[in-house]
This record gives C-alpha cells, sequence and structure tokens, in this order.
C-alpha cells in the first residue's frame, strides 16, 4: 500500500441503527413490497405518493436512501430522481428508481439522470439487497465525513473569532504601553546625567517595539479579513509618491534602529491612481520590512517609484544575499521559510500580495544583475477595473512569479 493511499474499512461502515429510508409509490398497494423489502433489511420507513411531497420530505428529513415507483405522479420516477439529483441539498441521498419493465431505455433514462441504482423485475433478491447496503455504507460514510467537516468548520470561526477578539484586546493593551512610556518620557534625568542617553535611547526603542508589534496586529486582523472574503478596499484618487514618502519616513526609524539608510526616487510627474490608500500604504511599509530584514549592516535600501505604460510601479531594492531557490517559489506565502528551516517572513508579503491583486494589479520578487540582493516590486494601473473582495488565485504554477533584473 502506498504512504498516502486511502482506504476505507468495511467493518467500520455496517448499516447504522436507526437508517431510514423513503418509498415514493402511487399507493399502498405499490408501496407494500417496496416496504417490506427495506423493512426486511432493518431500516424505518416513511412513504410518499407523489414527487412534490418526496421532494419536501427529503429536504426536510434527508432519508438515507429513496425506493422510487416509476409509475409515480406526475411525470414518473425518473423525472423525480433527476429533481433531487439536481438539486445541490439532495443530490448526495442515494437513489434507486423501481420499474415495472426490463427495457433497457428505462435503465438508461433513469442512470443519465443520477440514479444510484435501477430495479428491475429480473433483478433478483439477492443482487437487490447487495446494491441497497452498498448505498447505504456509502451513505454513512458521507454522513461521517460530513459531520467531521462542519465540526471542523465551526472550530475554526470559533478559533477566529477568539483570534480576532485577542488581538483587539491585546492592540487596546499595546496602546496602554505605549501611552506609559510616552508619559515617562516627560520626566527624563537631568541632561547632564549620564542615564540620561541610555534613557532616551529606551524610549525610542521602546516606541519602535509597540510602533512593529501594533502594525503586525493589524497585518494579522487584515489578513483574516481578506481570508474571510471581508477585505473590501476603498476607492480613492492619489498620488502613489505622497503615500510613498509617509512609508519611506516610518521605514527610515525602523532602518535607523536596525542601522541601515534609505533613499527614495520620485518621478518629476506623476499621474494619480485609483485604490485604497491605507492598504497599499501598508503594502509598500511589508514590503519595506522584509527587504530591511535582507540587507546586512549598514546596508542601505532605496525605494523607487517610477511610471510605467499602463501605470505606477513601486520598487524597492535590498542589497545583499541573493534569492534563494525556496525564497522564490514561496517569498509571498503566509510565513514563508528559508532554505535553513527558520521562518523568514509573517503575514506581510501574503498580504501584500493579497492587496495587490484586490486592485488587478502585479507583484512580485526579482534578483538584482550579478546576485547583488533582490527587490520587491508591484505595479499598479491609473484606471483598474472594480475592486474585488474574493480571494485572489494563483496562476496554476504553485508559486509567486520571479523576474529577473
Amino acid at each position: 500500500m502506498l504512504p498516502d493511499e486511502r482506504t476505507t474499512n468495511k467493518h467500520e461502515l455496517l448499516l447504522p441503527s436507526g437508517a431510514d429510508g423513503l418509498i415514493v409509490a402511487p399507493g399502498r398497494v405499490v408501496a407494500r413490497p417496496l416496504v417490506g423489502f427495506l423493512r426486511g433489511q432493518g431500516l424505518t420507513v416513511r412513504t410518499a405518493d407523489d414527487a412534490d411531497g418526496a421532494v419536501e420530505e427529503t429536504l426536510l428529513h434527508p432519508p438515507d436512501i429513496v425506493l422510487i415507483d416509476d409509475r409515480t405522479p406526475p411525470a414518473g420516477g425518473v423525472d423525480l430522481c433527476r429533481r433531487l439529483k439536481d438539486n445541490v441539498r439532495t443530490h448526495f441521498v442515494p437513489v434507486i428508481v423501481c420499474g415495472s419493465n426490463d427495457r433497457g431505455s428505462f435503465r438508461m433514462r433513469a442512470l443519465d439522470v443520477g440514479a444510484d441504482a435501477v430495479f428491475v423485475p429480473s433483478t433478483d433478491a439477492e443482487e437487490r439487497r447487495a446494491r441497497l447496503w452498498a448505498l447505504l455504507r456509502t451513505r454513512a460514510l458521507y454522513k461521517r465525513v460530513d459531520r467531521r467537516q462542519r465540526t471542523q468548520k465551526n472550530e475554526i470561526v470559533e478559533r477566529r473569532h477568539w483570534l480576532s477578539h485577542f488581538l483587539h484586546d491585546l492592540t487596546g493593551q499595546l496602546a496602554a504601553l505605549a501611552a506609559n512610556v510616552d508619559f515617562l518620557s516627560k520626566f527624563p534625568p537631568p541632561a547632564a546625567d549620564e542615564r540620561r542617553r541610555d534613557f532616551d535611547e529606551s524610549v525610542s526603542d521602546a516606541r519602535s517595539v509597540f510602533e512593529h508589534l501594533r502594525a503586525t496586529v493589524h497585518t494579522v486582523l487584515d489578513y483574516d479579513r481578506f481570508e474571510t472574503a471581508q477585505l473590501v478596499p476603498r476607492r480613492v484618487r492619489f498620488l502613489l509618491t505622497e503615500a510613498a514618502v509617509e512609508v519611506a519616513e516610518e521605514l527610515r526609524r525602523h532602518a535607523v534602529v536596525a542601522d541601515k539608510t534609505l533613499s527614495l526616487t520620485r518621478p518629476p510627474t506623476e499621474r494619480a491612481i485609483t485604490g485604497d490608500r491605507e492598504l497599499l500604504s501598508a503594502t509598500m511599509l511589508n514590503l519595506g520590512m522584509a527587504a530591511i530584514k535582507r540587507i546586512p549592516p549598514h546596508g542601505a535600501l532605496a525605494i523607487e517609484i517610477s511610471e510605467t505604460d499602463t501605470g505606477m510601479r513601486f520598487r524597492i531594492v535590498a542589497p545583499g544575499p541573493p534569492l534563494l531557490i525556496n525564497e522564490r517559489i514561496h517569498a509571498f506565502e503566509p510565513y514563508s521559510r528559508s532554505a535553513a528551516g527558520a521562518a523568514t517572513t509573517g503575514l506581510g508579503l501574503a498580504l501584500a500580495q493579497a492587496v495587490i491583486g484586490l486592485h488587478d494589479g502585479k507583484i512580485w520578487a526579482e534578483e538584482i544583475e550579478g546576485g547583488k540582493g533582490c527587490a520587491f516590486v508591484f505595479e499598479l494601473g491609473w484606471l483598474p477595473g472594480a475592486l474585488r473582495t474574493k480571494r485572489v488565485l494563483d496562476d496554476g504554477q504553485g508559486g509567486t512569479p520571479v523576474r529577473r533584473q
């Protein structure tokens, strides 16, 4: 057996106690042999005498098996089978169509509309029993898997709610701590005190940590909103350069703490783009933070804003080690890992890809010529289509596109 081969244990899929069947037939006389057959197999039996009643009963109380006599009014058993199989709520309920003749055309019509089995006068009792039990075992397995998936889905929803509440509380606690640090900063030691320098550095470091934690919390919340299709971009007109200047100032504070420098190159003239300025600013910040982590001490970041034939391009260059093969493939995946196995990014790059996708833009990582580092780039059109809220699927290649500069 292959390691990933999935099997079912026949002994674990025995007919469950309390299994029930629905008999659909035009009158008690026609229904009597079908009722006797199911009761003889230990099933609880319900009956319906027309198609509308059978559909309603199946929707309200889905049975484990439905047996339909082909003489069922108004249009016959084959038509009722089609109605049940065309409804997503009743599609997976096994249906057996019972005919009064052995014509092959009848059997083909029933199978064509989705019947799971067809009983005709020539079908002997042993075959009827074997087909019934096979369908009941499949139905039992389906109900078990469906129940497990529903339970897992409920657990995921509960965990998301818990995480959202936790992060909301954490945001408030971080704001309270930041306020306390700001208050303490108003009472520094005298300028001549040798502890003054350490005091000022500690306050600055604490503020940087709080800002980073606050940004991380917002990233997690935004990505969760994206995963649940609740991240709705707001449409405004703005200059990408103006937003990049604000982001660059914040990145400079982080770069100074990390002993790095940053420069910004902007075009002499610029056309406005349409999009969510707040989300796109967060995207530029996340790309910048990812770049800061890659460059060596005393390195220099470079932000480049340029105009393309169709829109605007943002590019942040991080000199240093080139992209590894694993990073090329998984750069924008949540919590992507380096070749050494350590987590290199959290949700920042994944959220960046999501936001650019919602704006119908393009985002990628590219190598700098000569293997001297990498750059994170995105492009946005001046007049993008309707901003989307659904999750963007990849291109089917299983990874993030990487371009060589």
